[in-house]
């Protein structure tokens, strides 16, 4: 207590004006406080507040069978909406990019900038906190810690989403050549493009699960009325991956035209192993310049320790003869 009032005095310079402001300082926070827990615990705590706040946002739990939100998740979706006003769009950048990462919730994206505006103030106020217990502290350095928090807290949260879509979208790119195996086979044994499909997200659903329960959507919207081609190019969207829009467009084209569809998944197929090939053969030559930077930080040290190191051992021994 005392060693934030000295900082601040320090900054200020008037000790009772340092006094008036820490008191409101605590008064707003108690008070800001207080009202939350409030709002948190009798609005959502009130069956009838949360069924209707359910049902706003289209979670069912007699149909979809899943486990209702906690009031947590709630708060962060009620949070989020506050300051999500730009961003109602289908199409819009974050969106797409939680959908890349497999959070394709409606309220996924307001959850999301819940968290970035959350996290920022949790981890300020745990430094500030922290603070009188660093000895000898400067204000500018207190002040760089509570800026330093401030960043890390709002970038987290992005960070770790754009690393778990490109962890993803790999998977999905590694799984991507099995599963087209396995729709040239299944459409040329007989079975329609629906039911393939269908049939490859249930073989591929222990091995490979992000691209199984792709294909199971992309079966249910088929299902659900919506046409193949549609339902393909939801696919592409919801993946990100410039290989299946490929699949997507000859797909598209092959039912629109009336042409084989297996001839059209074979012709792919044997495309996409090329492709595979040249990227493997692109790598494999980028390894002599990649390894430069070993062999001079790590191989070439040693070298000369070994090399020239008794040649300078003994110009040491015959100057300190001399």
């Amino acid at each position: 207590m005392e060693y934030l009032l000295s900082l601040i005095n320090h900054w200020v310079g008037n000790e009772q004006l340092t006094r008036l402001l820490f008191a409101a300082a605590v008064g707003l926070s108690v008070v800001f406080a207080v009202t939350t827990m409030t709002l948190v615990v009798l609005g959502l705590q009130d069956p009838v507040k949360r069924r209707l706040m359910l049902i706003k946002r289209g979670h069912s739990t007699e149909i979809t069978g899943q486990r209702p939100p906690s009031n947590l998740q709630l708060m962060l979706e009620q949070v989020g909406q506050r300051f999500n006003t730009g961003e109602q769009g289908k199409a819009s950048a974050t969106r797409v990019l939680l959908t890349h990462a497999g959070y394709r919730a409606q309220s996924a994206v307001q959850t999301y900038w819940a968290l970035r505006l959350l996290l920022p103030l949790t981890l300020m106020g745990l430094v500030a906190l922290a603070l009188p217990l660093i000895p000898k502290l400067s204000l500018m350095l207190g002040v760089g810690l509570l800026l330093l928090a401030l960043g890390v807290g709002w970038l987290t949260p992005a960070l770790y989403v754009e690393h778990r879509a490109q962890s993803r979208m790999n998977r999905l790119l590694i799984a991507f050549p099995d599963a087209l195996d396995l729709m040239v086979v299944c459409v040329e044994s007989g079975l329609a493009l629906p039911q393939a499909i269908e049939r490859v997200s249930e073989e591929m659903a222990v091995s490979q699960p992000d691209l199984a329960m792709e294909l199971a959507l992309v079966n249910a919207e088929i299902r659900a009325g919506i046409p193949s081609t549609e339902a393909l190019k939801n696919l592409a969207e919801r993946t990100g991956l410039e290989d299946i829009r490929g699949l997507v467009s000859l797909l598209a084209q092959s039912i629109r035209f009336g042409t084989s569809v297996g001839t059209t998944l074979r012709i792919y197929a044997e495309e996409f192993r090329d492709r595979r090939t040249q990227l493997a053969e692109e790598k494999a030559a980028k390894i002599g310049t990649k390894l430069v930077f070993p062999l001079i930080l790590c191989l070439w040290p040693s070298f000369f320790l070994v090399a020239i190191g008794p040649a300078i051992i003994g110009v040491f021994k015959v100057f300190g003869k001399l």
